[in-house]
């Protein structure tokens, strides 16, 4: 079945007549349109799963970079006991 066919069962007429326009302004046809749409949503979920680890390692830098302020107020709050003492 020729992907034209599925999306005439599967679409609603709204949709498919937006996807027709666009695929016509673009000098495509409605499949091929559809085609570049299905790579464009793969390639973005790709890039959503390689950037989830780089948010993860900023996550964990921050959180050290938090726990390394505590610390330095601790120290800064021990140093002033000290020396108003």
């Amino acid at each position: 079945m020729k992907l034209d066919t599925q999306i005439n069962f599967r679409t609603s007429s709204e949709i498919k007549e937006e996807i027709k326009n666009i695929a016509k302004s673009r000098g495509l046809k409605p499949s091929q349109l559809l085609n570049e749409i299905v790579a464009d949503f793969v390639k973005r979920q790709e890039s959503q799963k390689s950037e989830k680890p780089e948010l993860d390692k900023v996550y964990e830098l921050l959180s050290l970079q938090g726990q390394r302020l505590e610390l330095l107020e601790k120290h800064q709050q021990e140093m002033a006991k000290k020396s108003a003492a």
